[in-house]
């Protein structure tokens, strides 16, 4: 299954008034990182950008003023989509900035049940919690070294990481043979239990699986 990790960085929150000026896109593919990514600046269409914004992703008008505006490329953007879908933190602004600007060229919006939201997913896991990406980093360890400032290709390689920790961090990755499993399924014990049939192992040897299982801290699995 093909999924994109997606980032934009923005002018300012109006997703009226306001310009995506950066986006970063990173490919998955049964949600391992491809190597193939999709990074653009782009200016903000005679929007000035705010010191307080500056601050926040390091952009000004002078470097962005080379290159073209988000509207006037949005079929680059869209092509490497390619209707995949989407991994992104806090869905619901960076989608309401897209599809606004999808709107202004008249093409049709993308959906907000293409997406998965990691916000959403770490609200749900960690309630009453910092849910935002540097404390997600933190939460799960990983290194905040290369954000100096926001950039979107910095976060949706921090945000990568997130998301395999969410989904239950190494553990998702080890494969013992099964296949065809998904890692969003509710009903996760039974499948295995008949891959581990089919793969012709003895009971003592499923029980000693189960027992690994449950000395797994935060277990994914079971």
């Amino acid at each position: 299954m093909r999924q994109i990790i997606l980032d934009t960085e923005t002018s300012g929150l109006d997703f009226e008034k306001d310009r995506i000026i950066e986006v970063g896109c990173l490919e998955l593919e049964d949600n391992i990182f491809t190597g193939n990514k999709f990074h653009q600046y782009y200016n903000p269409d005679n929007l000035v950008i705010s010191s307080e914004s500056e601050k926040i992703h390091g952009l000004n008008n002078a470097f962005l003023s080379k290159f073209k505006t988000f509207d006037s490329s949005i079929n680059q953007f869209l092509s490497f989509l390619d209707k995949s879908q989407l991994i992104i933190h806090n869905a619901q602004f960076d989608l309401s900035m897209i599809n606004q600007a999808l709107k202004r060229v008249g093409i049709e919006e993308i959906k907000k049940d293409s997406s998965i939201c990691t916000l959403e997913l770490a609200k749900k896991k960690f309630p009453g919690s910092k849910n935002n990406l540097n404390a997600l980093c933190r939460r799960f360890g990983i290194s905040l070294e290369s954000r100096e400032t926001h950039g979107a290709l910095t976060d949706s390689f921090l945000l990568l990481q997130v998301y395999n920790e969410l989904l239950g961090g190494k553990q998702q990755k080890l494969d013992l043979g099964i296949r065809n499993l998904s890692v969003h399924t509710q009903k996760i014990n039974e499948p295995v239990k008949q891959n581990l049939k089919i793969a012709g192992l003895s009971n003592i040897e499923v029980e000693e699986h189960k027992k690994m299982l449950k000395s797994l801290k935060n277990n994914f699995w079971q």
